[in-house]
């Protein structure tokens, strides 16, 4: 629909939660639109799916009768447009830095995915001459609330919030 945004906001939830009670999770609902402190309200589910479940799970939407924005509610442990946990990403690339190899219980191309795009946010963001290690570089990104391994070319879809 023309005009209308879709943000994502991030709440302190379990994944596996909202996977055991599905549409009837007890979601808690934000005071008002983070765009223009508008009134929100319910607006349906939208599927997402997580690394650590074999299915997808319905989020919680809403919809601003101020601005009408729509939003997706998502839990805080993981990056926008991401299926894998910050926690899962960020061990991965400890495993990486210190094994010099992949994580065997993840997927080597997921993984090698994350290792490139950390590299050229670093490159981005910290300049081509940092010399630390890439795990240094992502707790540094993550500092800077930036996502380390995002592939986002603008500098609004780069931010973790």
């Amino acid at each position: 629909m023309q005009g209308v945004d879709s943000l994502v906001l991030s709440v302190p939830i379990s994944v596996k939660d909202i996977a055991l009670f599905g549409r009837s999770f007890p979601w808690k609902k934000p005071n008002c639109c983070p765009c223009c402190q508008g009134t929100l309200w319910w607006h349906g589910f939208v599927l997402a799916y997580f690394s650590c479940l074999p299915e997808a799970i319905p989020l919680r939407r809403l919809r601003c009768s101020g601005c009408g924005c729509v939003h997706r509610l998502k839990p805080s442990d993981y990056f926008r447009r991401f299926r894998s946990s910050i926690q899962e990403i960020k061990e991965s690339v400890l495993h990486r830095c210190e094994k010099k190899t992949w994580r065997p219980d993840l997927p080597r191309e997921r993984q090698s995915q994350w290792w490139y795009r950390l590299g050229r946010m670093t490159s981005l963001m910290l300049g081509i001459s940092f010399c630390k290690s890439p795990f240094h570089a992502f707790n540094l990104l993550m500092r800077q609330n930036c996502i380390p391994v995002t592939s986002a070319k603008l500098k609004e879809n780069q931010a973790v919030f």
